[in-house]
Protein backbone atom coordinates (compact mmCIF):
# COMPACT_ATOMS: atom_id res chain seq x y z
CA UNK A 1 0.00 0.00 0.00
CA UNK A 2 1.11 3.51 -0.35
CA UNK A 3 -0.06 6.77 0.72
CA UNK A 4 -0.61 10.02 -1.05
CA UNK A 5 -2.31 13.03 0.21
CA UNK A 6 -4.86 14.85 -2.30
CA UNK A 7 -6.54 18.27 -1.52
CA UNK A 8 -5.49 19.16 1.50
CA UNK A 9 -3.05 18.18 4.40
CA UNK A 10 -5.69 16.23 6.10
CA UNK A 11 -7.19 14.05 3.31
CA UNK A 12 -5.91 10.78 3.00
CA UNK A 13 -5.73 8.11 0.13
CA UNK A 14 -4.25 4.30 0.22
CA UNK A 15 -3.78 2.87 -2.86
CA UNK A 16 -2.44 -0.99 -4.05
CA UNK A 17 1.34 -0.98 -4.79
CA UNK A 18 1.07 -3.14 -7.25
CA UNK A 19 -2.46 -2.85 -8.79
CA UNK A 20 -3.83 0.10 -10.36
CA UNK A 21 -3.10 3.69 -9.50
CA UNK A 22 -4.89 6.68 -9.94
CA UNK A 23 -3.04 9.63 -11.42
CA UNK A 24 -4.03 12.98 -12.52
CA UNK A 25 -6.86 12.57 -14.53
CA UNK A 26 -8.90 11.44 -11.62
CA UNK A 27 -8.53 14.17 -10.03
CA UNK A 28 -9.31 16.56 -12.63
CA UNK A 29 -12.58 15.05 -13.15
CA UNK A 30 -13.02 15.02 -9.67
CA UNK A 31 -12.73 18.95 -9.91
CA UNK A 32 -15.47 19.37 -12.60
CA UNK A 33 -17.79 18.33 -10.49
CA UNK A 34 -20.24 20.42 -9.01
CA UNK A 35 -23.18 19.05 -7.74
CA UNK A 36 -25.87 20.82 -6.38
CA UNK A 37 -26.63 20.58 -2.57
CA UNK A 38 -28.13 17.09 -1.18
CA UNK A 39 -27.32 15.71 -4.51
CA UNK A 40 -26.85 11.27 -4.64
CA UNK A 41 -23.96 10.73 -6.53
CA UNK A 42 -22.71 7.45 -8.04
CA UNK A 43 -19.04 6.50 -8.83
CA UNK A 44 -18.88 3.79 -11.48
CA UNK A 45 -15.64 1.42 -10.81
CA UNK A 46 -14.18 3.65 -8.45
CA UNK A 47 -11.15 1.89 -7.39
CA UNK A 48 -9.96 3.34 -4.50
CA UNK A 49 -12.26 5.64 -3.99
CA UNK A 50 -10.02 8.69 -5.02
CA UNK A 51 -12.85 10.34 -6.97
CA UNK A 52 -15.46 10.12 -4.37
CA UNK A 53 -12.92 11.12 -1.83
CA UNK A 54 -12.02 14.46 -3.50
CA UNK A 55 -16.20 15.33 -4.35
CA UNK A 56 -17.25 14.49 -0.65
CA UNK A 57 -14.38 16.89 0.49
CA UNK A 58 -16.09 20.15 -1.40
CA UNK A 59 -19.42 19.04 -0.95
CA UNK A 60 -20.08 17.63 2.30
CA UNK A 61 -24.12 17.55 2.07
CA UNK A 62 -23.90 15.28 -1.00
CA UNK A 63 -24.80 11.63 -0.69
CA UNK A 64 -22.20 9.16 -2.76
CA UNK A 65 -22.47 6.07 -3.57
CA UNK A 66 -19.60 3.80 -5.18
CA UNK A 67 -19.23 0.28 -6.94
CA UNK A 68 -16.81 -1.82 -7.92
CA UNK A 69 -16.16 -5.01 -9.17
CA UNK A 70 -12.67 -6.26 -7.78
CA UNK A 71 -12.67 -7.04 -3.75
CA UNK A 72 -9.19 -6.14 -3.18
CA UNK A 73 -10.11 -1.99 -4.43
CA UNK A 74 -13.08 -2.43 -2.41
CA UNK A 75 -11.97 -2.85 0.63
CA UNK A 76 -9.06 -0.35 -0.31
CA UNK A 77 -11.82 2.26 -0.72
CA UNK A 78 -13.39 1.28 2.38
CA UNK A 79 -10.77 2.03 4.21
CA UNK A 80 -9.65 5.03 2.64
CA UNK A 81 -13.71 6.49 3.60
CA UNK A 82 -13.24 5.14 6.89
CA UNK A 83 -9.81 7.13 7.73
CA UNK A 84 -11.24 10.31 6.13
CA UNK A 85 -14.22 10.06 8.53
CA UNK A 86 -16.59 10.14 5.44
CA UNK A 87 -18.61 6.90 6.19
CA UNK A 88 -21.72 8.82 6.36
CA UNK A 89 -21.30 10.36 3.00
CA UNK A 90 -19.97 7.29 0.94
CA UNK A 91 -20.55 4.00 0.92
CA UNK A 92 -18.69 1.86 -1.06
CA UNK A 93 -20.35 -1.69 -2.73
CA UNK A 94 -18.51 -4.65 -4.31
CA UNK A 95 -20.81 -4.84 -7.87
CA UNK A 96 -20.47 -6.16 -11.29
CA UNK A 97 -21.95 -2.43 -12.69
CA UNK A 98 -22.73 -4.84 -15.98
CA UNK A 99 -25.47 -6.05 -13.59
CA UNK A 100 -27.19 -3.31 -11.95
CA UNK A 101 -30.65 -3.14 -12.24
CA UNK A 102 -33.11 -0.07 -12.26
CA UNK A 103 -34.48 -0.80 -8.71
CA UNK A 104 -31.12 -1.82 -7.36
CA UNK A 105 -30.77 2.32 -6.09
CA UNK A 106 -32.77 5.29 -5.55
CA UNK A 107 -31.88 7.62 -8.80
CA UNK A 108 -28.96 9.60 -8.90
CA UNK A 109 -28.61 13.38 -9.98
CA UNK A 110 -24.80 12.37 -11.26
CA UNK A 111 -23.17 9.45 -12.17
CA UNK A 112 -19.46 10.03 -12.46
CA UNK A 113 -17.24 7.59 -13.87
CA UNK A 114 -13.32 7.80 -15.01
CA UNK A 115 -13.85 4.96 -17.19
CA UNK A 116 -11.15 1.73 -19.07
CA UNK A 117 -10.05 3.92 -21.65
CA UNK A 118 -8.61 1.18 -24.38
CA UNK A 119 -10.57 -1.50 -26.63
CA UNK A 120 -10.56 -4.54 -24.95
CA UNK A 121 -7.15 -6.29 -26.42
CA UNK A 122 -5.86 -3.18 -27.63
CA UNK A 123 -3.07 -2.44 -24.74
CA UNK A 124 0.16 -4.42 -23.61
CA UNK A 125 -0.19 -8.22 -23.41
CA UNK A 126 0.69 -9.56 -20.05
CA UNK A 127 0.16 -6.69 -17.68
CA UNK A 128 -1.13 -7.38 -14.12
CA UNK A 129 -4.79 -8.26 -14.26
CA UNK A 130 -5.77 -5.06 -11.84
CA UNK A 131 -3.94 -2.70 -14.48
CA UNK A 132 -5.33 -4.52 -17.42
CA UNK A 133 -8.92 -4.00 -16.59
CA UNK A 134 -8.84 -0.09 -15.60
CA UNK A 135 -7.78 0.05 -18.78
CA UNK A 136 -9.33 -1.92 -21.28
CA UNK A 137 -13.11 -2.39 -21.51
CA UNK A 138 -13.43 -6.14 -20.44
CA UNK A 139 -15.70 -5.77 -17.53
CA UNK A 140 -17.09 -2.12 -18.33
CA UNK A 141 -17.72 -0.18 -21.49
CA UNK A 142 -19.06 3.00 -22.56
CA UNK A 143 -22.29 0.97 -23.28
CA UNK A 144 -22.20 -0.54 -20.06
CA UNK A 145 -21.95 3.26 -18.94
CA UNK A 146 -24.62 4.84 -21.20
CA UNK A 147 -27.00 1.54 -20.40
CA UNK A 148 -26.41 2.08 -16.42
CA UNK A 149 -26.84 6.12 -16.85
CA UNK A 150 -30.33 5.99 -18.68
CA UNK A 151 -31.19 3.96 -16.03
CA UNK A 152 -30.04 5.36 -12.93
CA UNK A 153 -30.06 9.07 -13.63
CA UNK A 154 -33.27 11.54 -12.78
CA UNK A 155 -34.60 13.26 -15.79
CA UNK A 156 -32.03 15.74 -16.67
CA UNK A 157 -29.42 14.19 -14.00
CA UNK A 158 -26.00 14.55 -15.53
CA UNK A 159 -23.60 12.04 -16.73
CA UNK A 160 -19.79 12.66 -16.18
CA UNK A 161 -16.82 10.91 -17.97
CA UNK A 162 -13.61 11.70 -19.07
CA UNK A 163 -11.60 9.78 -22.39
CA UNK A 164 -8.66 10.16 -24.07
CA UNK A 165 -9.37 12.60 -26.76
CA UNK A 166 -9.45 10.40 -29.52
CA UNK A 167 -12.59 8.65 -28.38
CA UNK A 168 -14.77 12.01 -28.06
CA UNK A 169 -16.42 11.42 -31.35
CA UNK A 170 -17.45 8.16 -30.39
CA UNK A 171 -18.28 9.06 -26.57
CA UNK A 172 -20.71 12.28 -28.16
CA UNK A 173 -22.21 9.74 -30.89
CA UNK A 174 -23.07 7.08 -28.44
CA UNK A 175 -24.08 9.31 -25.46
CA UNK A 176 -26.72 10.85 -27.77
CA UNK A 177 -27.80 7.11 -29.25
CA UNK A 178 -29.27 6.86 -25.41
CA UNK A 179 -30.84 10.01 -25.27
CA UNK A 180 -27.88 11.45 -22.88
CA UNK A 181 -27.02 14.98 -24.54
CA UNK A 182 -23.79 16.17 -24.45
CA UNK A 183 -23.98 19.17 -22.94
CA UNK A 184 -19.93 19.98 -21.93
CA UNK A 185 -16.69 19.62 -23.23
CA UNK A 186 -13.50 20.26 -21.46
CA UNK A 187 -9.86 19.47 -23.71
CA UNK A 188 -7.05 18.89 -21.58
CA UNK A 189 -3.81 19.22 -22.59
CA UNK A 190 -0.42 17.77 -20.86
CA UNK A 191 2.05 20.06 -23.24
CA UNK A 192 2.17 23.47 -24.99
CA UNK A 193 1.05 23.33 -28.66
CA UNK A 194 0.60 19.39 -28.49
CA UNK A 195 -2.77 17.55 -29.24
CA UNK A 196 -5.37 17.62 -26.52
CA UNK A 197 -4.23 14.51 -24.39
CA UNK A 198 -8.01 13.83 -22.38
CA UNK A 199 -11.49 15.56 -22.22
CA UNK A 200 -14.36 15.71 -19.78
CA UNK A 201 -17.53 14.86 -21.28
CA UNK A 202 -20.59 15.95 -19.20
CA UNK A 203 -24.24 15.05 -20.85
CA UNK A 204 -27.88 15.37 -19.51
CA UNK A 205 -30.35 12.71 -20.13
CA UNK A 206 -33.75 14.03 -21.73
CA UNK A 207 -32.29 17.38 -22.42
CA UNK A 208 -31.83 19.44 -25.21
CA UNK A 209 -28.96 21.76 -24.48
CA UNK A 210 -26.40 22.40 -26.81
CA UNK A 211 -23.10 21.14 -26.53
CA UNK A 212 -20.64 24.15 -24.53
CA UNK A 213 -16.94 23.72 -25.56
CA UNK A 214 -15.06 24.88 -22.10
CA UNK A 215 -11.28 26.95 -22.35
CA UNK A 216 -8.43 23.99 -22.31
CA UNK A 217 -7.20 22.51 -18.88
CA UNK A 218 -3.28 22.15 -18.92
CA UNK A 219 -3.02 20.80 -15.40
CA UNK A 220 0.79 21.08 -13.88
CA UNK A 221 1.86 17.64 -11.73
CA UNK A 222 0.56 19.00 -8.30
CA UNK A 223 -3.26 20.35 -9.85
CA UNK A 224 -5.63 20.31 -6.59
CA UNK A 225 -2.74 18.41 -4.14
Amino acid sequence: MIQKQILKPHFQCHQSRNGHRFSLDSLLLAKNIVPKKQSRILELGCGCGVISIAIASHYPDVQIIGVDILESAVAIARENVRKNGMDDQISIIEMDLRKIKGDDFKRFQYIVCNPPFRKKNMGRPNIAFEKLIAREEIFCTLDDILTISRKLLVNRGELNLIYPAGRIAEVITQMSSYNICPTDLIPIYTKLKHPAKWAIVKGRLNSRNELNIHSPLYPSSDHWL
